[in-house]
This record gives structure tokens, C-alpha cells and sequence, in this order.
């Protein structure tokens, strides 16, 4: 079975955002595409992580208060 392309989408960016990515892409040896879609990716792993940490400080906290 043929495999599918993933969906696109077009997006508007303005002129200094595109020579930023277009400079990271080259710089990290990828595709604008690719570029984009990990920095994306990333930007998700950052806010699991920042859940993660502020769960366990609410979680330190709530000790403290039944303390």
C-alpha cells in the first residue's frame, strides 16, 4: 500500500522570520520544511518538560502544606 504524503498547510511569515529559518536550516543541514516542523516538535518538548517540572514542584509544595 502506497504510503501517503502528511497534510500541508500554507503560512504566512514575515520577511526577517523567513531568513532566520532559512539561515537555521542551512545551519543545521535540513529543509526549510524540516526546519520548521522540528522546531515545532521541540517547542512541545519544552512545554512537557516545563509541566513536568512545575507538577513536581506543586507536588514539593503540597507536602510542605500537609507537613
Amino acid at each position: 500500500m502506497p504510503q501517503s504524503e502528511p497534510p500541508s498547510f500554507h503560512v504566512r511569515l514575515s520577511a526577517s522570520l523567513l531568513k532566520r529559518l532559512k539561515i537555521s536550516a542551512a545551519e543545521n543541514g535540513r529543509s526549510m520544511n524540516a526546519e520548521i516542523a522540528a522546531r515545532l516538535e521541540q517547542s512541545y518538548e519544552l512545554a512537557a518538560a516545563d509541566r513536568a517540572k512545575a507538577a513536581a514542584l506543586l507536588a514539593q509544595l503540597q507536602a510542605l502544606l500537609d507537613g
